[in-house]
């Protein structure tokens, strides 16, 4: 007997799919158009920087943008407006990290969470009427049509197994029926593998690429990385994949001559009630682990992203 059925998981798949492709699980199609920003496998491979730096870039075209996502974390239910455009209206704690990363951070730019995408979206247009809504972590959430699917991919992908085997949420097959656009992460250099499979399935593709970082203090000023040098530095986080993080790090540290001396990492969405940070120590965190933590000697490490151009041409083909 093959894998498949070994798997009740991937039956499970199969039957959800062909519910929708057969009527009895019903679809939304909002007014707005719907941008799907999503991966294969479990874990972290970069989506809340993707769609932060499309939500700028378009918001950056004259586009009215909306973000929707179901707010992992959060310690409410339903559909719930984070933010009007203009500051976070709940806490972080209400609508879960990512949600109040993007209500800080993006401005004119409304953000809502709900675990049924299609009432979020309802509730984005009644209130907003954008052009577009951002769909977080959508590609797997089949109950909302969209426009374009940006699918996240890292070389692991290509060898990994579905879920309980492996870590792949969908095995790597559904590409060839959905998904618009192959956005690689985690590798700086050109990848043959990825290029030659998402090439065979006649996607366009693209690297997520990192320029460099900026460290940030506890009031989101940026501070030189000189400012560390010969300090006592504890790294926390709460991330899919914390090793990568913790790796960037330990990099700097070479480079600006700092210690780390302590290194804590919590699973993803972690809710910090219990941590308190070592006073003694200068800490570094992500962006969206520093809202939960809080403190005066608690820096943001800011990995700067940059976007594939192929890859904002086909979005703003959308608009055209």
């Amino acid at each position: 007997m093959g894998r498949l059925s070994l798997n009740p998981y991937l039956w499970g798949l199969k039957l959800r799919k062909y519910l929708y492709r057969k009527g009895f699980f019903k679809t939304c199609r909002p007014q707005a158009k719907v941008i799907s920003v999503g991966n294969l496998s479990v874990g972290g491979t970069g989506k809340t920087s993707t769609v932060f730096h499309l939500a700028k870039h378009l918001k950056g075209k004259g586009i009215k943008v909306a973000i929707l996502l179901r707010g992992y974390g959060r310690e409410t239910r339903g559909t719930l407006l984070v933010s009007d455009g203009k500051k976070p209206l709940v806490g972080v704690r209400q609508c879960g990290d990512e949600a109040f990363l993007y209500a800080k951070l993006l401005k004119n730019i409304p953000v809502v969470v709900a675990e049924n995408r299609c009432g979020g979206a309802k509730m984005l247009e009644e209130l907003f009427s954008p052009e577009v809504i951002l769909l977080d972590d959508g590609f797997q959430h089949l109950r909302i049509e969209r426009d374009f699917d940006i699918v996240l991919i890292t070389s692991r992908d290509l060898n990994d197994k579905v879920l309980p085997f492996g870590r792949l949420r969908e095995p790597l097959s559904v590409l060839k029926e959905r998904g618009d656009y192959c956005l690689f992460s985690k590798t700086q250099k050109p990848h043959r593998g990825l290029e030659n499979f998402c090439s065979s399935l006649g996607k366009k593709f693209g690297y997520l690429t990192l320029k460099g970082f900026k460290l940030l203090d506890h009031r989101l000023r940026e501070v030189d990385f000189s400012s560390l040098k010969g300090g006592k530095v504890g790294v926390v986080s709460a991330l899919g994949d914390n090793e990568t993080f913790l790796k960037q790090v330990r990099e700097l540290a070479q480079i600006y001559g700092f210690e780390i001396t302590k290194e804590v990492q919590f699973r993803d969405h972690h809710p910090y009630r219990n941590f308190k940070p070592d006073q003694n120590l200068i800490w570094i965190t992500t962006f969206k682990d520093f809202f939960k933590i809080g403190g005066e000697n608690l820096f943001i490490l800011e990995r700067e992203l940059v976007l594939p151009s192929n890859l904002l041409e086909e979005v703003e083909k959308l608009f055209s």
